[in-house]
């Protein structure tokens, strides 16, 4: 009998394959080298607004995040997957994160997402918008938690599709947190520290 897996988000082994059902399955052989992180600048401005482009009428602000058992979190240790078709709001979210001390990988759709999932290490959080360009990210999300190796994973929707049905659909699917755009860097890193229970 072999011992149950240890790590806070059921990291998964070498040769098995993810399958979200949006684009097939993936193989962490198949996958190639990532590029290199880009640059990370000296300071991020605390006045930082991420996705300001982005509220439409309609909608209105929301902020909540689920606070996880607290723990001692190793910023170097812990990788973020950014999920997030506007280049703009994920180039932001990208360096304010690596900023920050944490690992970060990045997807703008949901075939890049299933790569991105699919290396190692597992990411221990995604920051995922709902509106993507070929899947619904309320459709990953309920993959995520459907799947028995990732359905811990600590999820955080960050999107400017922020009205009454996106808000209880996304609670309803068990996100950990959601944060409307526009945003303060402030608001985003507080919702991730509480998800990982920092």
């Amino acid at each position: 009998m072999s011992e149950p897996d240890a790590s806070p988000t059921g990291a998964q082994s070498a040769g098995e394959a993810i399958n979200f059902d949006l684009t097939g399955v993936f193989r962490l052989a198949d996958l190639k080298i990532p590029p290199p992180a880009p640059a990370v600048p000296k300071e991020i401005p605390k006045d930082l607004v991420i996705g300001a482009g982005e509220i439409a009428a309609g909608n209105f602000f929301v902020n909540f995040a689920r606070t996880r058992p607290k723990r001692s979190l190793d910023r170097g240790t812990i990788t973020i997957l950014v999920v997030e078709d506007d280049v703009a709001t994920r180039t932001l979210l990208q360096l304010m994160l690596a900023r920050a001390g944490y690992k970060v990988r990045v997807a703008g759709n949901g075939a890049e997402f299933i790569t991105a999932m699919s290396q190692k290490p597992l990411a221990d959080l995604v920051i995922l918008d709902i509106h993507l360009p070929d899947v619904n990210g309320l459709k990953i999300l309920s993959k995520i938690r459907a799947h028995p190796r990732l359905e811990n994973l600590p999820v955080i929707l960050f999107t400017g599709n922020s009205g009454v049905v996106e808000l209880a659909r996304g609670v309803a699917l068990g996100a950990d947190g959601f944060v409307s755009k526009p945003a303060r860097a402030q608001t985003v890193m507080a919702a991730v520290e509480t998800v990982l229970g920092g």
